[in-house]
């Protein structure tokens, strides 16, 4: 009579054996890795991603801001502070409300207008205008209330480019803007852009 049916039946009914069981865990184990591993390096390219994209609107957003003013503009001034590091780019500007059209003799259609950077913060830009014209002077420490922040919220950081100004306005009617965008731990987003007053005649007074 053989006995090799019954032997199988018994293997079947104890399940599996140690080693096995240690096999599978072993398995799975790698599994779970290799899918943690994609996750995690698919997570870190994304936040790379907006990080960068966030650093470059924020450039935009600044230059963008920079240029409309230019554009506006009768005259450029830079003014660097050397101990702090902050630096105060001015403006006389046309206002574009056209009840006071200042060709049409009202003195109160000009602005002073200014874009400050500062080490304060970590590295910020700042705008300020005043209207009617009223000079702005640069502050000292973190800008009051009366300066608004430009890109507020997109958790990046402003720093002066190693090569040169943030602002330079070599003759009164151009602005260079040259400045890094940095994002913690990526790759800076480098800006570089020039704009220039429409009208070659210049006027300052009473901004600067």
């Amino acid at each position: 009579m053989s006995t090799s049916a019954p032997l199988d039946e018994a293997r079947a009914d104890a399940g599996l054996t140690l080693i096995e069981l240690l096999i599978a865990a072993l398995l799975t184990l790698l599994v779970i890795a290799m899918v943690g591993g994609l996750f995690v390096g698919a997570s870190r390219t994304q936040n790379t991603v907006r990080s960068a994209t966030q650093a470059a609107d924020l450039g935009q957003l600044i230059s963008r801001s920079i240029e409309q003013g230019v554009n506006n503009a009768t005259a450029l001034s830079v003014q660097v502070d050397s101990t702090s590091g902050s630096q105060l780019l001015l403006a006389r500007e046309f206002s574009m409300d056209p009840n006071v059209d200042p060709t049409q003799g009202a003195s109160s259609g000009t602005s002073c207008r200014a874009w400050l950077y500062t080490t304060a913060l970590g590295g910020a830009i700042y705008t300020k205008i005043t209207t009617p014209a009223v000079p702005i002077v640069m502050p000292i420490g973190t800008p009051d209330s009366s300066w608004t922040l430009i890109g507020n919220g997109l958790q990046v950081q402003v720093d002066a480019s190693p090569s040169a100004l943030i602002f330079a306005a070599p003759n009164g009617t151009r602005v260079d803007l040259k400045f890094d965008v940095t994002t913690g731990t990526g790759q800076p987003v480098h800006i570089e852009t020039t704009a220039t007053i429409p009208n070659p005649t210049t006027e300052s007074a009473p901004c600067f």
